[in-house]
Order: structure tokens, then C-alpha cells, then sequence
């Protein structure tokens, strides 16, 4: 849950603009099965994602969301394995996949942390790591010590490593965005044709991906 309503409504509309075009994606024809499954678990990830900025968002059982993206993880991690292609870029399938099984981590990981990130009241006068919780005692496996009124020092540190990871690496896909879409504007303006429609999927694709992986780093973050 996130207290800042802007923050709020700027994550929910990235996360939805995100899940249309991974609704869409999924229902391309002639895509490869795993591409299509991949599309799938993002399209999940952003719904969810959705949920998880609001206090709503709460009352939805961590359980199945933690075998879910625990799933989707070992997913990406076999494609990874296999060296299996994917429609889009990141320099290589392999690093694309990659990150995709960071993200589905992390999202495990919020999840089940998310009780203890949002521990105890917020205190404006203190420096500790806690914020209201709002909860609906549906979210989150890891029950918050009673006793313990701050965020223990390991989930915090784990939490920020992942928040910055998502962060940072969010500029390949968005520099693989820009690049293509640069490289086929130029090429239509050369040869006075229309940009390539494959380059300009692609080039939505890495924004896409790109969106979701800052999105995710920022929602780490406020939650810090």
C-alpha cells in the first residue's frame, strides 16, 4: 500500500496502461506459446500490482499470489535455462527472461514482506521504517512480530537492493525502447514508407517492460 495518493493514482495508471498492452500482446497471432504465457503472468502482475497500491488491495490472500509468482519465477528462469527466444529485446532473450524472473521474485517477495514493510503507525517525528498498514488481515505471510514496532533491518536492506536493481535496470529496456523506435523512424524517413509496425511493437514492448520494472522499484521504495 502506498500512503501518497498522487503516487497512487501515477502507479495504478502505469501498471494499467501496462496490463492493456500485455492483454494485448497476449492475443497477437502468430506468437510463440512462451511468449504468449510470458505476456500472460505480466498482464497478472499488473493487475495485481494495481491492487497492492491501494488499501483494498490488502484483503487479497497473499497465499496464492506467492505460489503464483513463485511459479512464474522458476518460468522465467527455465526459459532463461533453455536460451528460449522472446519477442523482444533487452540486448538478449536471455537477459530479457532474466529480469522477467527478478521481477516475478520480487513480486514474491513484496507479498509475503508486505505485513512487515507497513509495520506499526506512521511516526513523524521518528526516522523508523514503519507506515499504517490499513490491512485487511488478508495480504501477507510474514506475520509482524507483536512485540516489534519497526521494519527489521534485513527485510529493509533486501527490499531496497531490490527496489534499486528494478530501478536502474528499467533504463535498458527503456533505452531499447528509444533506440528502436529511433532506428525505424529513420528508416522510414529514408526510404518514405511507414515505420516499421514489427519495430514499433517492439519498441512498445521494451516500454512496457521498462514502465513495470520502475513501477515495481518505485512501489518498493514508498513502501520502505
Amino acid at each position: 500500500m502506498v500512503e501518497s495518493l498522487l503516487l497512487s493514482w501515477v502507479l495504478t495508471v502505469l501498471f494499467a496502461v501496462a496490463a492493456a498492452w500485455c492483454a494485448y500482446s497476449a492475443t497477437r497471432p502468430a506468437l510463440l506459446p512462451s511468449d504468449r504465457l510470458s505476456s500472460v503472468s505480466h498482464l497478472v502482475m499488473s493487475l495485481l500490482m494495481i491492487a497492492m497500491v491501494w488499501p483494498w488491495g490488502m484483503s487479497v490472500p497473499a497465499a496464492p499470489q506467492i505460489v503464483l509468482f513463485a511459479a512464474t519465477t522458476l518460468w522465467f528462469v527455465a526459459l532463461t535455462a533453455l536460451r528460449t527466444p522472446c519477442a523482444h529485446g533487452y540486448g538478449s532473450p536471455r537477459l530479457a527472461h532474466t529480469h522477467h524472473a527478478v521481477m516475478s521474485a520480487a513480486m514474491v517477495w513484496m507479498v509475503a514482506t508486505m505485513p512487515l514493510l507497513m509495520l506499526g503507525a506512521s511516526d513523524s517525528g521518528g526516522g523508523h521504517h514503519h507506515h499504517s498498514m490499513g490491512t485487511g488481515g488478508g495480504a501477507g505471510v510474514l506475520a509482524a512480530p507483536a512485540a516489534a514496532d519497526t521494519t527489521p533491518g534485513a527485510v529493509v536492506a533486501i527490499s531496497a537492493v531490490l527496489a534499486a536493481f528494478l530501478v536502474l535496470s528499467s533504463m535498458a529496456w527503456i533505452s531499447t525502447a528509444v533506440d528502436t523506435a529511433r532506428h525505424a523512424l529513420n528508416a522510414a524517413d529514408t526510404t518514405g514508407t511507414p515505420a516499421d509496425p514489427d519495430a514499433t511493437r517492439r519498441a512498445l514492448d521494451s516500454a512496457c517492460h521498462g514502465a513495470m520494472s520502475i513501477g515495481m522499484g518505485a512501489m518498493l521504495f514508498a513502501m520502505l
